[in-house]
């Protein structure tokens, strides 16, 4: 028997669809299994706020009956309005290395944008810019942050061999943290606190900085505006991102530019990789993938840089010099010897010049796609 693709719509369906993934990339050594319980979240209308604005649709791919593949197709109706670009987006997708089955996914997910109206099918994207974004094509020998896409080396090609072309490029950089920052820098950051009137707020105890988390991601909302096929974070999902958060955040890193009125101007997030705890954890929260996440976090020695931005107005003033000072200093004092940056878009030169400033070299690089329906 050949491919054949069916729209998941039974419980049954759906528990196929999540636990995929998990057969496929057994003994795929860097690959990091995602949480279960998140996963579920991600496609059920009850648990995701996303999809009170958008349209879905996620197919199985069987061989004999097994599943070999799967794809999720989705219309986010507020991006579509705010970059007005009538696409739809693909993610979750996962397939052997097969091109009758890479054909079949993909064919089924066009159709049903085309049908809906739409001129461009794009991905991997999901909801929005907190979902993971672009297959990784360059670094696969890599260990992956968290929250991005690690995929096989065939995903991209058979992607290409369906017409899909290039839509933008993520990059990802590796940058040392030194022993001791150099005098000039130190000097720098301390002239701009005083030039510029404003000043750092740092965090010690994690009950002083969750008042702050949601401030940050409201922040965002202002500095992101601009930043490909973002949409503001709602009320909803930035209570959601301040629960994720405040679980694995350590509060030293964390730093906030504010006004001495107390106007937030600036703000770097980071995380000690959690990556080794997610891989022993195998999806699962309980009984003891929690324990085994906080455990293999404290000993790591990386950097997982996830969130910043500067006001604006601020920009270009060596604010993201402060910043970066100040987290290097806090990262050295927990053990951390080198930063992942995380995704930064191709296009923003001036934050890899400033991260390549400090040694940093791009070891990774995602992939967003797109073809024209």
């Amino acid at each position: 028997m050949g491919i054949t693709v069916r729209e998941v719509k039974t419980k049954r369906d759906r528990k196929k669809f999540i636990s995929l993934p998990y057969r496929l990339h057994k003994g795929h050594d860097l690959w990091i299994p995602p949480l279960l319980i998140q996963e579920k979240r991600f496609i059920t209308p009850e648990k995701n706020p996303h999809m009170a604005y958008s349209e879905t649709l996620c197919c199985l791919a069987e061989k004999d009956g097994i599943p070999v593949g799967r794809i999720m197709v989705l219309i986010n109706y507020k991006v579509v309005e705010r970059w007005n670009d009538d696409h739809a987006r693909f993610c979750s997708f996962e397939t052997i290395d097969d091109r009758e089955a890479a054909h079949a996914l993909l064919n089924a997910a066009e159709t049903w944008a085309r049908a809906n109206g739409m001129k461009r099918l794009v991905g991997p994207l999901g909801f929005s810019n907190q979902d993971p974004q672009g297959f990784i094509v360059e670094g696969f020998d890599q260990r992956p942050s968290i929250n991005t896409i690690y995929n096989f080396e065939y995903i991209p090609k058979l992607l290409e061999a369906e017409g899909y072309l290039k839509e933008v490029d993520y990059v990802t950089l590796k940058i040392p943290m030194p022993d001791v920052i150099p005098d000039l820098y130190v000097k720098i950051a301390a002239r701009l606190e005083s030039r510029m009137e404003v000043k750092l707020i740092e965090f010690e105890r994690k009950k002083d900085l969750l008042p702050y988390l949601p401030k940050v991601l409201r922040f965002m909302n202002e500095t992101y505006k601009d930043i490909y096929g973002f949409i503001p974070l709602t009320e909803e999902t930035i209570r959601k991102a301040c629960r994720t958060y405040r679980k694995i955040v350590e509060p030293r890193l964390l730093k906030i530019v504010t006004t001495q009125g107390g106007e937030i101007v600036g703000f770097i997030l980071g995380i000690k990789d959690i990556t080794e705890g997610f891989k022993k954890a195998k999806g699962r929260i309980l009984p003891f993938g929690y324990v085994a996440i906080k455990i293999t976090q404290k000993k790591s020695t990386r950097l997982d840089l996830l969130l910043g931005a500067v006001k604006e107005e601020y920009r270009n003033k060596g604010l993201t010099t402060l910043l970066a000072i100040n987290m290097i200093k806090s990262a050295r004092s927990l053990g951390l010897v080198y930063a992942d940056s995380h995704h930064e878009l191709e296009t923003n030169t001036l934050v890899q010049a400033e991260m390549k400033r400090l040694g940093g070299v791009v070891y990774k690089r995602h992939r967003v796609y797109q073809k024209h329906l």
